[in-house]
């Protein structure tokens, strides 16, 4: 059952303190701390905040740590409490269930099922049709690869989607699929070895893609890559943009800015994000600029047809698997 898109939490307060927990590494990260770091300081300014409202910490990513740190914030009276990134779901499950009368946050995720931690999701099934829409107009070959992760939960999903965006663009255009755990790098090779010359890399870990995309490019192999940001830190490198065509983006500065914004109004973000499991804080799709995909050298001819694309996934004209 969907509750009110903003539901109230209590009587805002006088002042509102709200503290955020950063994934390893903090700010600097190139990656997800950064992204969410931007909508922090976007909000502060925005709104009026200064550092005694707001409490940044950093987690040294193991999950007794993280609690620690959730904890900290919860019997300092913050009210409310961030976690950026999925890495934070066990802990949030934990936390929010340890202290059900506080309210939580959780950026970049759909895996807490409590109705007092807000889960603020990416659409990634959107960006993938789009990626797969790119890949194909940029492709000579006629063939373009799909990097995913083993480990995500979604990674059946997006390669359906990336298909479907790849069909829709260039029929005829073939895909090959791979799924690389700590090393990416014999996985790219292969999807080469195939034929692919255009690569979605849903795949994240670290930098092993491009120590792959460089011995590819010396061996006179054609490569483009197509990213996600801000998950991947070494697409945001200058080495990359010797590859880099485009990239989902994901707008992790819109959702710590619509936290924060609720918060200093004493509410919550309990939209709908998965009825069936529970799941309540906020989706971001094309259709409310919370992801999208940012051509950077791709052609003329892959701009069109993404142009074309977004507008029909948000008339619903194209069917997104999820």
């Amino acid at each position: 059952m969907a509750l009110l898109p903003i539901a109230p939490v209590n009587a805002a307060p006088e002042k509102v303190k709200i503290g955020i927990v950063y994934d390893a590494g903090g700010r600097g990260d190139r990656a997800i701390n950064d992204a969410a770091a931007a909508g922090v300081d976007n909000a502060k300014a925005k709104l009026g905040l200064s550092d005694l409202d707001v409490r940044e910490l950093v987690t040294t990513g193991i999950d007794f740590d993280r609690e620690n740190r959730i904890e900290f914030l919860v019997k300092a009276k913050y009210d409310l409490v961030i976690g950026v990134g999925p890495s934070f779901n066990q802990s949030m499950i934990y936390m929010s269930e340890k202290y059900p009368e506080s309210q939580f946050a959780i950026v970049a995720s759909s895996g807490v099922e409590s109705l007092n931690v807000s889960c603020m999701a990416f659409d990634l099934n959107q960006g993938s049709f789009l990626a797969g829409a790119m890949a194909a107009l940029n492709s000579k070959s006629k063939k373009v690869g799909y990097l995913g992760d083993v480990s995500n939960p979604s990674n059946t999903a997006n390669l359906k989607n990336f298909r479907a965006g790849v069909k829709f663009a260039a029929p005829k255009t073939k895909v090959f699929a791979a799924n690389a755990t700590e090393s990416a790098e014999s996985e790219v090779t292969k999807l080469s070895e195939l034929g692919s010359d255009v690569f979605f890399i849903n795949w994240s870990r670290n930098g092993s893609v491009l120590t792959a995309a460089n011995k590819l490019s010396k061996a006179k192999k054609s490569i483009k890559l197509i990213g996600v940001r801000p998950d991947q830190f070494f697409i945001a490198t200058k080495d990359a943009q010797k590859f880099l065509i485009g990239y989902v983006n994901q707008r992790f500065d819109n959702a710590i800015s619509d936290l924060f914004s609720v918060a200093l109004a004493g509410r919550a973000i309990t939209e709908e994000v998965d009825g069936e499991k529970g799941v309540f804080g906020r989706n971001y799709t094309l259709s409310n600029k919370g992801i999208d995909l940012i051509a950077t050298s791709a052609n003329s001819a892959s701009k069109n047809a993404l142009s074309r694309a977004k507008t029909a996934i948000i008339s619903g004209k194209v069917t997104i698997v999820k």
